[in-house]
Parts: C-alpha cells; sequence; structure tokens
C-alpha cells in the first residue's frame, strides 16, 4: 500500500526535475552603457514592460520641444468632451503622426501623437477655438 502512495509523488518529482531543465535560458541584452541587462521573462505578460505615453497639456505645448521614447505616444490632456474638437498635423509622419481622439465602440479616445522613428519633427495643434500651437517633436531611443 505504501509503494502505491510513493509511486504518483516519485513521478511527480522525476517529472518537475525534468521539465525545469527544459526552461529557456533568460537571454542578456547590451545597455547603451556596455553592460548587459536581463531581458524580460517569458512570463511577464506584455503590459509589464511596456512603457507609459508621455501626458501633455496644449498649453504647455506652445515653442516647446517634447521627447517622447520611440515605442510610446504623446497623448494630450484636453478637457473632457473636447477630445474630438482638436486636430494636429506634423511636417514628418514617418516620425510622427497626429492621432485624433473622441468616442469609439464606447470609449473616448484622447487625441495625440503616435510616434513611428527616431528623428525630429515640427507639429501643430489646432483646438476648438481655432487657436494653433507650434511646437517640436523629438522621438528618442529607449
Amino acid at each position: 500500500m505504501k509503494r502505491a502512495l510513493l509511486l504518483p509523488v516519485v513521478v511527480a518529482v522525476t517529472a518537475t526535475l525534468a521539465l525545469a531543465g527544459c526552461a529557456p535560458e533568460t537571454p542578456s541584452m547590451p545597455s547603451g552603457d556596455g553592460t548587459a541587462a536581463v531581458a524580460p521573462s517569458p512570463t511577464e505578460s506584455p503590459m509589464e514592460g511596456a512603457l507609459p505615453p508621455t501626458f501633455v497639456a496644449p498649453d504647455e505645448l506652445e515653442g516647446t520641444d517634447v521627447k517622447v521614447l520611440l515605442g510610446t505616444a504623446l497623448v494630450l490632456t484636453v478637457p473632457d468632451a473636447s477630445e474630438a474638437e482638436w486636430t494636429g498635423t506634423t511636417a514628418d509622419v514617418a516620425i510622427a503622426e497626429f492621432s485624433p481622439g473622441g468616442p469609439s465602440e464606447g470609449a473616448v479616445f484622447r487625441p495625440g501623437f503616435l510616434v513611428r522613428e527616431v528623428g525630429t519633427t515640427a507639429a501643430t495643434l489646432t483646438g476648438a477655438d481655432g487657436r494653433t500651437i507650434s511646437f517640436t517633436i523629438t522621438v528618442v531611443p529607449y
């Protein structure tokens, strides 16, 4: 009887040890300072390593150079219920492109700029009052 109970335990321990040797090695990636940084674990959820967007109020943009990390976005903190009233442009859509805000599928999205590649581009933003704000977006590497 004891032998019958011991067999499942031995099988479970053996299987666990055998599978532990199959786990992939955590890769390292070079960081900018010459040291190695450990890559996120494959068991992490995709959102755990995601960077947050840059949030800026339109009134803070005039004449500034906003630095935005590649792989993120510049999100405009406009007044509620005015999200769809904002428009924008960039001189180089390969670097950054305006993304309109407003309601979509039961959610309300803020307007902003999607960054596409490292570089600098002139940008404008126009509100419902017709005032145009000019600034620069500099996309920097992560």
